[in-house]
């Protein structure tokens, strides 16, 4: 049974929006973009994933910087920082870009990158906020994933109708706060889970001395 909440469009005239990574994570949320009515460009290395959301209106490009020569916002799901650097810099989405749009990085990066990236968008004047997700696919088929943003307010802001349609944004502070606050949940989810199994081990080994 499917029960994924259908999103509702918060915008007057459509975002154009460009998604850079059509994976377990990029492909649910760039549905729900394209259901939710923005316009929608998507890039992904391997093509096919891509064309997936053909039937949803997204448009597919060749290149990252096809994807988001007309948006204005782009948001990255990528692998990790280095996919994210070469994407941005060196396959030539940056240069792109047009002043004032605003790049979202979702992917779960080091801070220190974050704020590296930051620092070079600005320096063109493109806006940016590192926001990773927590909540799984599960969560961005449904579209409630915790999406902890860093950067300045106003792009916050800006950004803020588009982070609804996939889940619960929140301002946690400066450029770099968003992947810090994200490496601190994992550490909790970490130490939870192992705290839970040490439990569960107690209880297993305690079982034959119970008196019968």
């Amino acid at each position: 049974m499917n029960t994924r909440t259908a999103p509702r469009n918060p915008f007057q005239q459509p975002a154009q929006v460009a998604v850079l990574g059509i994976g377990m994570m990029g492909f649910p949320m760039a549905r729900r973009l394209c259901e939710a009515g923005c316009a929608v460009s998507v890039w992904n290395r391997s093509r096919t994933k891509a064309e997936r959301l053909l039937p949803f209106g997204a448009r597919v490009a060749d290149t990252p910087a096809q994807a988001v020569a007309q948006a204005d916002i782009v948001i990255t799901l990528l692998e990790n920082g280095g996919v994210v650097e070469d994407v941005l810099f060196a396959q030539g989405a940056a240069q792109a870009l047009r002043p004032g749009t605003l790049v979202v990085d979702m992917s779960s990066i080091q801070p220190r990158q974050a704020r590296e990236h930051a620092a070079r968008l600005l320096a063109q004047g493109v806006h940016h906020l590192d926001a990773p997700v927590s909540g799984g696919t599960v969560g961005a088929e449904q579209g409630t994933l915790a999406i902890m943003a860093g950067g300045e307010a106003a792009d916050f802001e800006r950004a803020h109708p588009l982070l609804e349609l996939l889940g619960r944004p929140t301002h946690v502070g400066p450029h770099g706060a968003g992947q810090l606050a994200k490496l601190a949940n994992q550490m909790i989810v970490g130490i939870t889970i192992g705290a839970v199994a040490e439990a569960l081990l107690l209880c297993e080994k305690a079982v034959p001395t119970w008196p019968k």
